[in-house]
């Protein structure tokens, strides 16, 4: 893996082999992030399940769909 490093002051740019505790290091960000991302994309789709079923409910006990809206926002 390779970095590219720009020195904004000298206008100078390095490209140069990652260490290997860089690389570890970004990898672990990697996992980290992916982790999180998923963790978000699992709680927005519990959301739109738990909507849907409380809309479903709601729709049984005879709620319209502008009340429920009402109730909902």
């Amino acid at each position: 893996m390779k970095m590219t490093i720009f020195d904004v002051a000298t206008g100078v740019e390095t490209t140069r082999d990652v260490t290997s505790e860089e690389e570890t290091s970004f990898n672990k960000c990697v996992t980290s992030a992916d982790a999180t991302h998923k963790i978000h994309d699992d709680e927005v789709a519990k959301k739109a399940t738990n909507q849907a079923a409380a809309t479903t409910k709601l729709k049984a006990l005879g709620l319209t769909d502008d009340e429920i809206v009402a109730l909902i926002n």
